[in-house]
């Protein structure tokens, strides 16, 4: 078929998209968002698990109540008492803030709303863990997200090579290989130096710095393609390390 490579290369961005947005629904550090009814109102608010850098992180929250006010309490790890602060009206939005951590400390935090004589607590009576990490450089953020999602990406479409006669496999498999290899040995253990706050301050351990699932991928897709290049009347070996790329992101949640 004239049209097949291209749209396997359509179904690839599919199937990454599909990866990326399950990875994200489900990871444990997906916010905690929602939209309440007070007396006819919405009351619309997001709440933040994970925080990168040093500001304070400011809590908001949107409402069409004149008279709604509310505070804002959270305790850190060490903290047997719960501090709060008087959340500040401006136009539809009611915010306040919460100290900042160093990196890998967390907070719990939740919001008490009053509304005339009657008062809720956000999220569903329930306190939200909020976890602090470094601030990652801009640069070294987008080049990590660039490297992983298209690694993913020709991870996913090797896969699909399959319902080509596998064609170009051995080419993607050696893309994939130089991809995950920078990302593995080089601009992750500097991504994650940051992220942790080692930077300038103590020599993490090699478990922090390469995690599981990046030298994992990184060696399966090694041995892909060398059996690629030793093996190719198996068709399946692309596409089996395809699935368990897909299916490992999924469940690691990076």
């Amino acid at each position: 078929m004239k049209h097949k490579p291209f749209i396997l290369w359509i179904t690839s961005l599919f199937l990454t998209f599909i990866v990326l947005y399950y990875s994200n629904l489900n990871s444990d550090y997906y916010p905690v968002t929602s939209t309440i009814n007070i007396d006819g109102k919405k009351v619309t608010y997001r709440f933040e698990k994970v925080h990168y850098g040093n500001d304070d992180v400011k809590i908001i929250i949107r409402t069409d109540l004149e008279e709604l006010s509310g505070k804002l309490f959270w305790k850190n790890d060490q903290d047997k008492n719960w501090s709060y602060a008087a959340m500040k009206k401006s136009g539809l939005f009611l915010a306040a803030e919460i100290p900042a951590l160093k990196p890998l400390k967390s907070s719990l935090y939740f919001v008490k709303l009053n509304y005339k004589d009657f008062s809720y607590n956000i999220p569903d009576n329930q306190n939200v863990k909020l976890d602090f990490y470094g601030k990652i450089p801009i640069a070294l953020n987008i080049l990590e997200m660039v490297l992983l999602y298209t690694g993913l990406f020709l991870s996913i479409r090797a896969g699909l090579e399959y319902f080509n006669n596998n064609t170009k496999t051995k080419k993607l498999a050696v893309m994939i290989v130089i991809i995950f290899i920078t990302l593995t040995l080089l601009i992750n253990p500097l991504y994650q130096t940051y992220k942790l706050g080692f930077m300038n301050t103590t020599v993490p351990a090699l478990n922090e710095i390469f995690p599981v699932f990046y030298w994992f991928i990184t060696l399966m897709w090694i041995v892909t393609s060398i059996s690629i290049f030793r093996f190719p009347k198996i068709k399946l070996i692309a596409a089996a390390s395809s699935i368990i790329t897909a299916l490992y992101y999924m469940v690691e949640r990076v």
